[in-house]
């Protein structure tokens, strides 16, 4: 949008109508916009995205795809257009034949340029009013994505959705109600698998992410001692990921010993560790948009027999799926390896079936999918956070969890930090 229409009231769509423009007192049209953005990647990056997007869409015969974000999950945003959705509805649309667009309503006290719409290097770039915030308001975040389609001609044609899971149901019927002759799909599987398999610059964006999650742990684990809080070691960790370049912690921190530790994700309390105390750590941090997923089981000093077994386990589950993951493995053949390792232990009972894994990149659950009924065959690219798990209550959790690429070759986990520590 050019800078010399931000503050008129419609922009013409042709044939003599006209559509509203967003209203706001600080200007925010592309030229205002231009002289803040930084972009973490080249803007071929981007453009690359873009095209495989499109390649996507050929294939299934879509039109347009719409894609929608918010604080729930703002991995399309993004990827798409680099832009962090927030606490409202965002969608970037991407038609086959013209410019993608942003727009949202996640305007801090209604001002886009406050709200760092100054990051993405979408020219196109539509804000509209969030309900509650207009008496009669003028703009929708669906009747813009509307009014888009139909400047692409796709308003009667095959629409491809994705993030279906969170797009509210409102918001979806004001989009059918305006566009009653669009035929709407599910496109999810469409652009999760672009966003699977990681480019050059997306891996070492990963790597920066996982390295500094795994100094979190690295800085908690050497200062969990007798009588410091769960909260002091959490701030130490939070402190080693903010001046180490992270945006953003990824998730809340799990710091957590003695038998809360058998609850797993625990947010850290004033509680003072203890000798003997099983500890329980899950910590990421987030760059550029892209989070990493790290854990790291210990215990506060010298262990007892049965806490080295179990945590032995948990290593030997993990160190055995690393060995065996690889370009061409399928994801339940790794399950069962972890299984049967657990199993042979005499720990039935502690396994944790659901707790495998889980695909990471712009969003902390993305593809591949890690879960005991997926159909994933790893590819080079693929990055997933690793972390087959035993947990008993009153006693802990066994859990190595790791950030994972899948290379050529095999596996390589990105964190650096070490497995054991006990």
């Amino acid at each position: 949008m050019p800078s010399d229409n931000r503050l008129t009231s419609t922009r013409a769509r042709g044939k003599g109508t006209t559509l509203p423009v967003y209203q706001a007192k600080v200007p925010y049209g592309s030229e205002d916009r231009r002289p803040w953005m930084t972009l973490p990647f080249p803007q071929a990056e981007y453009d690359r995205r873009i095209a495989a997007v499109r390649g996507r869409m050929r294939a299934e015969d879509l039109a347009a795809l719409v894609a929608f974000s918010s604080n729930a999950d703002p991995g399309h945003a993004r990827y798409l257009a680099n832009f962090e959705a927030g606490a409202g509805e965002t969608f970037v649309v991407v038609p086959l034949d013209r410019g993608p667009m942003l727009t949202t309503n996640w305007l801090m006290h209604g001002e886009p340029m406050h709200t760092s719409i100054w990051t993405t290097w979408l020219e196109d770039v539509r804000p509209a009013e969030r309900p509650g915030f207009a008496r009669a308001p003028e703009t929708s975040a669906a009747g813009q994505v509307a009014d888009m389609l139909r400047e692409a001609g796709a308003d009667a044609e095959r629409i491809g959705i994705a993030g279906t899971a969170i797009l509210p149901h409102r918001v979806f019927g004001e989009l059918r109600e305006r566009l009653p002759r669009a035929e709407f799909v599910a496109a999810d599987d469409l652009l999760l698998g672009v966003r699977a398999r990681k480019s050059p610059l997306e891996i070492e964006m990963m790597r920066r992410a996982a390295t500094l999650s795994g100094r979190m742990h690295q800085a908690a684990i050497a200062m969990i001692a007798p009588g410091v809080s769960e909260r002091a070691v959490a701030a130490r960790a939070h402190e080693a990921a903010y001046a180490g370049g992270a945006d953003a912690l990824a998730f809340s921190s799990a710091v957590v010993g003695g038998e809360r530790a058998g609850l797993k994700h625990c947010a850290p309390s004033d509680r003072l560790f203890q000798a003997g105390d099983m500890v329980f750590l899950d910590m990421g941090a987030v760059c550029s948009g892209y989070c990493a997923d790290v854990s790291r089981s210990l215990v506060v000093g010298r262990p007892s027999a049965e806490q080295r077994r179990f945590l032995d386990t948990g290593l030997a589950m993990f160190e055995s799926v690393l060995a065996q993951a690889r370009p061409g493995a399928a994801v339940r053949g790794l399950i069962e390896v972890a299984r049967g390792i657990a199993e042979r232990a005499g720990f039935d009972d502690e396994y944790m079936p659901k707790g495998f894994g889980h695909g990471v990149g712009c969003s902390l659950f993305e593809q591949p999918s890690l879960r005991p009924a997926t159909e994933a065959i790893l590819e080079p690219g693929h990055i997933f956070a690793l972390e087959p798990m035993l947990i008993r209550m009153r006693f802990g959790t066994a859990c190595v969890e790791e950030t994972v690429l899948i290379t050529p070759g095999g596996a390589e986990p990105l964190s650096g930090c070490p497995f054991r520590f006990w």
